[in-house]
């Protein structure tokens, strides 16, 4: 049983970071995972500068020297991020070797479509759960998800889930997965459920806004 979840990839996003010496180095930036042993893995962090120094490097105005730092390099995570070691000891991604062959930043991991077992495209990784035993999951949204809630008149903000022994594999193009869409479970069924027995009673069968509803199939949009 899915125990979420003890780790956010959203969540470490933009948190600072501090290095052994007590000194702000950066913010987090993205991150490096690959696929390996049917075992989707954290590899390591790349950490970024102020905006105007990725302003420059977004213009090719200065190379692109931001440090990346493996996962034993960080000794805790709290409302910062605290390094075991110091910033000059870190490769940059100007280091040929900083991104392996088989690793992928979750930037472009992002963009990437999920297509399931019956080759149905179920949307683009939006962010990367840890569970309660460090265990990986995808988080989907749009593509499939997104039309299918809008046919129901749902709020498209529920996303699927993919454990890690659900993919297959990647590529360049997309995410393939050895399950189907109806295998995956969805990050918040109850609140969906609850959303949608909200927008039936606020009309009776009686009334003509039901019709409406139905035609339209687009109830007030509310927070779930």
């Amino acid at each position: 049983m899915f125990d979420c979840c003890n780790t956010k990839f959203s969540d470490l996003k933009n948190k600072p970071v501090i290095d052994k010496n007590g000194q702000k180095v950066g913010h987090v930036s993205d991150f490096v995972v690959a696929f390996s042993d049917n075992r989707l893995e954290l590899r390591s962090v790349i950490l970024a500068g102020g905006r105007m120094e990725e302003f420059l490097e977004s213009v090719g105005l200065k190379p692109n020297d931001d440090p990346v730092f493996g996962l034993g390099c960080m000794d805790r995570v709290e409302e910062t991020v605290h390094l075991a070691c110091e910033t000059k000891s870190l490769k940059t991604l100007l280091d040929k070797d900083a991104i392996e062959k088989d690793e992928m930043k979750m930037s472009q991991l992002a963009k990437l479509k999920a297509v399931d077992l019956d080759g149905i495209k179920l949307g683009n990784v939006i962010d990367v759960w840890f569970d309660r035993s460090d265990k990986m999951w995808l988080v989907l949204g749009g593509g499939f998800i997104e039309e299918t809630l809008e046919k129901l008149g749902a709020q498209p903000d529920i996303d699927l889930l993919v454990p890690q022994e659900a993919i297959k594999g990647f590529s360049k193009k997309e995410i393939s997965l050895k399950w189907t869409k109806f295998q995956l479970r969805s990050n918040c069924e109850k609140e969906y459920e609850r959303y949608k027995r909200e927008v039936s009673s606020r009309f009776q069968p009686e009334d003509a806004r039901t019709v409406q509803l139905k035609l339209t199939g687009q109830p007030t949009r509310g927070t779930i």
